[in-house]
C-alpha cells in the first residue's frame, strides 16, 4: 500500500469512527414509538464493535503518540481517572461500570482527532458526520412514519434520526454551526456548505428547540465581535470577553425562561416544568456528599435518588451539566473540570487574538459557547455524548497547538 492509500484509508476510517460517534448510523424513531434503533439492538452493538476495532487499530499505529498527549493534557487524564476512581464510592456501581466503557472510548477517540489531523481538517472531518445525521433526519422526518412526534405534549415535533426532538436539535446547532463557518472560510463547494447549513437551521426550527435556537443567534451574534477583539489591547480584551459571556448567561437564561413565547408553542415539554424545582432538591443532595459525590452515572438510578424520582418522575438527570457533575464527582471533579475550562477559554481567546484569519479560527470559542448554553438545561457535560468528544478533542488540540507555537518561539 502506498503512503497516499494509507492516508485515504485512515481519513474513511476516520469518518466512519464520527459518523458512529455522532449517531448517523443508529437512527431512532420518535421515542414515543420505539426506545430501539432502526434494525434493532444488534446494530447499536454491531456499531459498537466496529468503533472499538477502529479505535484499536489507531492506537495499535499510533500508540507513542497517544502516550504523548496524554502527559501533555493532565487535566483531561486527570479527570478520567477520577471518573474510573469513582467506582470506588458509587451509589450504583452496574450503572457506573457500564457508562464508563463509552468515556473512555470518548477520550481516545479524541486523542487520535487532536494528534492527527489540526482543528481545520477536523472541522471539514466532522462535517462530514454532522452533514450525513442532518440529510438523514430530514428524510427520515419528511418521508417516513414515525420520525415526528405525536405525543400529546410534543406533537408535530421533529425528532428526525436521534428519538427526541431536543436531541435533534441539539446536533442540529453543532450542525449548522460546522457549516456557518466553513461557508464564511472556503471557496470550494460554499454552495454546498450553505444548503447544508440551511438544512441544519430548518430541522432546528422544526424541531422547536428553544436551546438550539439561542445557540444559534449566539454563534451568529459573536462573529462580527470577534473582529472588533482583535483591534483592541489584551486587557480590553479580555474584559470584553468576559463581559460578553456574562450577557450571554443573562440572555440564555431569559430566553429559556421564555420558551412558550419564542417559539410559539401550546406549552413547554418536560426539558423546562419543574427545572429550578428539581435543581433545588439536586443542590441538597449535592450538600449530602459535596467532595466526591455519588460516583460516576450514580446518583439517578441509585436508591439515594428514589425519593427525588418520585417527586420528578420525568428527571433522569439534573437538567444542568454543572450541576450534574457536581452531584456525580463531587468538588472534586467540578473543579478539576473548571481548571481545564478556563484553561481551554484562554487558548480559545488567545487564538482569536492572536492566530485567527478567517471564521472557521473562532471555531473553538463558538464551540465553549455551545457547551456552555447546552448544559444550562441538559447534563450533556460528562457523558459519552457527541458534547463531550467535542470539547474534550478541542481542548487537546488547542493544547498541543499552544506547544507546537510555543516550541517555535523558543526556536526563533
Amino acid at each position: 500500500m502506498s503512503a497516499m492509500k494509507i492516508k485515504s484509508t485512515e481519513k474513511l476510517l476516520t469518518i466512519l469512527l464520527l459518523l458512529i460517534a455522532v449517531g448517523a448510523l443508529t437512527i431512532h424513531p420518535a421515542q414515543e414509538v420505539s426506545m430501539s434503533t432502526l434494525g434493532g439492538d444488534k446494530v447499536d452493538t454491531f456499531l459498537n464493535i466496529v468503533s472499538y476495532f477502529i479505535l484499536f487499530y489507531f492506537i495499535s499505529l499510533y500508540w507513542k503518540g497517544f502516550i504523548y498527549v496524554i502527559t501533555k493534557s493532565p487535566l483531561e487524564f486527570f479527570l478520567l481517572t477520577i471518573v474510573i476512581f469513582s467506582i470506588l464510592w458509587s451509589e450504583d456501581l452496574n450503572s457506573t461500570l457500564k457508562d464508563i466503557k463509552g468515556l473512555i472510548r470518548i477520550y481516545f477517540i479524541a486523542i487520535y482527532l487532536a494528534m492527527r489531523y489540526p482543528l481545520r481538517e477536523q472541522m471539514r472531518l466532522i462535517a462530514w458526520a454532522l452533514g450525513v445525521a442532518a440529510l438523514l433526519s430530514m428524510i427520515f422526518s419528511a418521508f417516513i412514519p414515525g420520525y415526528i412526534h405525536q405525543s400529546p405534549e410534543l406533537v408535530n415535533m421533529w425528532s428526525g434520526i436521534f428519538g427526541h426532538k431536543n436531541e435533534l436539535g441539539y446536533m442540529m446547532a453543532w450542525s449548522a454551526g460546522v457549516f456557518l463557518h466553513l461557508a464564511l472560510s472556503s471557496h470550494q463547494y460554499r454552495w454546498l456548505m450553505w444548503a447544508l447549513c440551511g438544512i441544519s437551521i430548518c430541522l432546528i426550527i422544526l424541531s422547536r428547540s428553544t436551546t438550539s435556537l439561542t445557540i444559534l443567534l449566539a454563534m451568529i451574534l459573536f462573529l462580527p465581535f470577534y473582529k472588533l477583539l482583535k483591534k483592541t489591547n489584551y486587557k480590553l480584551q479580555v474584559i470584553m470577553m468576559t463581559s460578553a459571556l456574562m450577557l450571554l448567561i443573562i440572555f440564555s437564561i431569559l430566553l429559556l425562561n421564555n420558551a412558550e413565547t419564542v417559539v410559539g408553542t401550546s406549552g413547554k415539554d418536560l426539558t423546562f416544568n419543574g427545572r429550578s424545582d428539581l435543581w433545588g432538591l439536586v443542590i441538597s443532595k449535592i450538600l449530602e456528599r459535596p467532595w466526591l459525590g455519588y460516583g460516576f452515572s450514580g446518583f439517578w438510578t441509585s436508591n439515594t435518588a428514589s425519593n427525588l424520582r418520585a417527586t420528578y418522575d420525568w428527571a433522569s438527570n439534573a437538567h444542568n451539566g454543572f450541576l450534574e457533575l457536581l452531584l456525580e464527582l463531587g468538588l472534586l471533579g467540578f473543579l478539576t473540570f473548571a481548571a481545564g475550562f478556563v484553561r481551554f477559554f484562554v487558548m480559545a481567546l488567545t487564538r482569536i487574538i492572536s492566530v485567527a484569519k478567517k471564521p472557521e479560527d473562532y471555531w473553538p470559542m463558538q464551540m465553549l459557547l455551545i457547551i456552555v448554553i447546552v448544559n444550562f438545561s441538559e447534563a450533556r457535560l460528562l457523558t459519552p455524548s457527541w458534547n463531550w468528544l467535542m470539547y474534550v478533542t478541542t481542548s487537546l488540540s488547542l493544547t498541543l497547538e499552544y506547544q507546537r507555537n510555543h516550541k517555535n518561539i523558543l526556536v526563533d
